[in-house]
């Protein structure tokens, strides 16, 4: 592990759960919120008043311009990594958390379980909060003493929603710059695109990103009719063909999906991206069997052998509840039989921890 920072030394958290409860997932809410929170000081009323123009000046710089350049791998990295043990026999050690970047007591307490197990590898699945913007990526990730805890031997992330609120420029600029793999003079070489694969000889971890095309047309983006799909980007299905060779049938090492967003869902309020697992069902068949891993719901629920249309034989796994409040009481726990996954249910976590504002929530946590 790299060296961590007794936790009093580290940069206090500048949230607290309350400001997460409730979460939208509306991107003018997002900025608004990220407004009131740069000055912890101001209210409501400040916001109203001195401060409603500053607001309308991010909110529209984000949302009518361009997005961030997709980039990709290239000849001098391929994002491909071979993983091995520190020393023979040894388990490689992985730690991974999604929607955690909240800057709160609990994300912190997450962050320094995850480092308690020394990981080779630490991964984020998504969003920081709340919009991405360049102060809050760094703020949990870069700045010195910044609570996320980094592999020692690599660190990576994919995209979320919340960093394409601000059309992901610090997510790509700021963020993948400070992570990848750790070389031999203690460095973090990059990671130059959104997705990437560790591999051994008996499994395959992708990391894939299902943030980027997680965002429409501002305004209309809030419409049922032009909700996005998530489809993961050519350059990635491209990568995933000739690079990473996914469809090769005669690989049989086990594959570990990682992405921000569900392939299926059973809680009222939340959608199915089924986009995505079709793309991967052409290039792996029917007949494959995934392991899947996704954040975005804030809660820890299983999922049993799913296949959709297109898609692989899919075992799914929700692990979004690394730093917002999991509000058990709320309406995202309310199950929905309108959808697909509601009989694939095996289990959700509704265990309650504690009080915040009169609003009963449950336990953060990560996977190993």
């Amino acid at each position: 592990m790299t060296t961590q920072k007794d936790p009093t030394e580290l940069n206090a958290p500048k949230r607290s759960n309350a400001d997460y409860l409730g979460p939208s997932r509306w991107e003018s809410v997002s900025h608004l919120k990220t407004e009131l929170k740069k000055k912890p000081s101001y209210t409501a009323k400040d916001f109203l008043g001195k401060m409603v123009w500053n607001w309308i000046y991010h909110y529209v710089k984000s949302r009518f311009g361009k997005k961030h350049p997709y980039p990709a791998w290239d000849a001098t990295d391929s994002g491909v990594y071979a993983i091995m043990p520190e020393q023979a026999g040894e388990a490689i050690r992985i730690a991974i958390a999604s929607d955690w970047a909240t800057d709160t007591d609990e994300s912190f307490a997450i962050a320094e379980r995850m480092a308690n197990h020394n990981p080779h590898f630490t991964i984020h699945v998504g969003d920081t909060y709340y919009v991405g913007a360049p102060h809050e990526v760094r703020s949990n990730f870069t700045d010195e003493g910044a609570p996320w805890p980094k592999g020692s031997a690599g660190s990576f992330a994919v995209l979320g929603n919340h960093e394409m609120y601000a059309r992901g420029a610090a997510f790509f600029e700021t963020l993948l710059p400070a992570m990848g793999i750790r070389n031999g003079e203690g460095r973090f070489a990059g990671q130059k695109a959104g997705y990437f694969c560790l591999e051994t000889p008996h499994w395959r971890i992708l990391g894939l990103d299902t943030g980027y095309h997680s965002v429409g047309k501002p305004l209309l983006e809030f419409l049922p009719f032009f909700k996005p799909d998530c489809k993961l980007d050519e350059k990635l299905m491209d990568w995933l063909k000739n690079t990473v060779r996914f469809a090769d049938a005669n690989d049989k090492r086990g594959l570990l999906i990682l992405t921000h967003h569900q392939f299926i869902s059973a809680f009222n309020k939340e959608s199915e991206y089924m986009k995505p697992a079709s793309q991967l069902g052409a290039l792996l068949g029917k007949d494959r069997k995934v392991l899947w891993l996704w954040g975005h719901e804030h809660k820890l629920s299983f999922f049993s052998k799913t296949q959709l249309k297109d898609s692989p034989q899919v075992y799914g796994r929700c692990i979004g509840f690394g730093g917002t409040p999991v509000e058990i009481g709320g309406k995202s726990f309310q199950m929905s039989n309108k959808l697909k996954g509601y009989e694939k249910l095996v289990a959700v976590d509704r265990r309650r921890n504690k009080k915040v504002e009169d609003v009963e929530v449950g336990f953060n946590g990560y996977a190993v």
